[in-house]
């Protein structure tokens, strides 16, 4: 299943790293329905026996949520380094935002999936994340910020960050310091609702609409956090062992 040591709990949803390779297909497999079957943006062809997978997946942590059947309904990827370069480096060209550690020390953010079945009502989206967005921010909602009555007592997308938390308490775990990532503007915005501020490092390109690359620094991100909102901080290191917290101090970050 997923690590029962490291795993997270929201009500119905568990998420964790995946450890076992039953698992694993399940993630391929519901990539497969999302990418292929509901969004045609993979060919079936490239992918015998429903499995949607490319060349990173061994050099790759995966994360999945799990239902209470222990269904995967969501997941996530961190592709590490290795003698293949990060996707995002084949994809376009980058720049860096302050010093660049060493290449073990980044991870890009990949494939991140959402079950149809948590999609239900229209304005959801792939991600689950529009209805949470104003239009020019990728969503649905009016720009001057109103929420039309019937949006009104939403959830926040439980699967989208219950995901990002799990794996930041792995690259928390595995002194990753920076991740890449590659993806449309609803899914920068949605972040940085939520604290996780983003650099764009290059040009738009077009792959079934326009993906931008980014870079998140985790330091500075939880600088952010501590400064602009603790509480969100506390709740993402809920979980991760205490030595791996941030040392900074809410003093000092607010001083900053």
């Amino acid at each position: 299943m997923i690590n029962k040591n490291n795993n997270l709990r929201y009500g119905k949803f568990r998420f964790g790293l995946v450890e076992h390779k039953n698992v694993l297909e399940d993630t391929f497999r519901m990539r497969y329905e999302v990418y292929v079957r509901e969004f045609g943006f993979e060919k079936a062809t490239d992918h015998p026996g429903g499995l949607e997978t490319d060349d990173y997946e061994n050099d790759s942590i995966h994360f999945a949520c799990l239902n209470e059947n222990d269904s995967v309904v969501g997941t996530i990827r961190l592709v590490l380094d290795s003698d293949k370069g990060f996707p995002i480096e084949h994809a376009v060209k980058t720049s860096f935002v302050g010093e660049k550690p060493d290449r073990s020390k980044i991870g890009e953010i990949s494939r991140l999936t959402v079950s149809k079945d948590l999609r239900r009502r229209k304005e959801d989206g792939m991600y689950g994340v529009e209805a949470y967005l104003k239009k020019k921010e990728g969503g649905v909602l009016p720009d001057d910020g109103s929420i039309p009555a019937e949006m009104q007592g939403r959830k926040n997308p439980i699967i989208v960050l219950g995901l990002y938390q799990v794996m930041y308490h792995e690259s928390r775990r595995r002194s990753i310091t920076h991740w890449y990532m590659i993806t449309e503007k609803k899914i920068f915005y949605a972040l940085k609702k939520y604290g996780f501020l983003f650099h764009r490092i290059g040009e738009s390109v077009q792959y079934h609409g326009e993906r931008i690359p980014y870079l998140g620094i985790i330091d500075e991100i939880e600088k952010n956090l501590i400064k602009n909102d603790p509480d969100m901080l506390n709740i993402m290191l809920a979980g991760l062992e205490k030595q791996y917290h941030p040392s900074l101090k809410i003093d000092q970050a607010k001083n900053e």
